[in-house]
């Protein structure tokens, strides 16, 4: 095995756990904060719209996540998705980290949960961070190649080069 089929399957390897810790805790996220959206629709109540945007964003980086693992995915160009993820993300971990973070829980159990999401909301846009930041680097490293896709290694082909 060459040493670059080691880094291709290395690289692999890593991408592949990277999204499944993002589907991983962009499941937790909809579920801690599904839970309270349930409650409001449960007391027939309005459901609070940053509830909302955050099951959403977990819902979009879960889909995202599926999307991504599966091998025969183009992602040459997706970066520019995680980006927009990331900055979900932390639209996300700044709301409620202005909500949560100085609030003292006293033993409530409502705002320790709120305050375990609020840093797996930052731990998901850490990994978005470094999603979109391998995935722009592979870009830029890799946009001149000539791939079968792009359709300049077909004429390449046709004089043996």
């Amino acid at each position: 095995m060459s040493l670059k089929a080691v880094q291709t399957l290395t690289g692999r390897i890593i991408l592949g756990v990277l999204r499944v810790l993002q589907l991983i805790l962009a499941c937790a996220v909809i579920g801690l904060y599904g839970k309270y959206l349930a409650r409001a629709t449960d007391a027939n109540e309005h459901a609070d719209a940053r509830w909302i945007w955050a099951v959403v964003v977990g819902g979009l980086s879960s889909i995202t996540a599926i999307l991504y693992s599966l091998p025969f995915w183009p992602l040459r160009f997706f970066f520019v998705w995680d980006i927009v993820l990331f900055i979900c993300w932390l639209t996300v971990f700044a709301i409620f980290a202005s909500l949560y973070m100085h609030e003292d829980p006293e033993g409530n159990h409502d705002i320790e949960q709120m305050r375990d999401a609020m840093w797996l909301d930052l731990v998901n846009w850490l990994l978005w961070l470094v999603s979109s930041v391998v995935g722009g680097w592979y870009f830029w490293k890799y946009r001149n190649q000539k791939t079968s896709l792009s359709g300049r290694a077909r004429e390449n082909t046709k004089f043996g080069v």
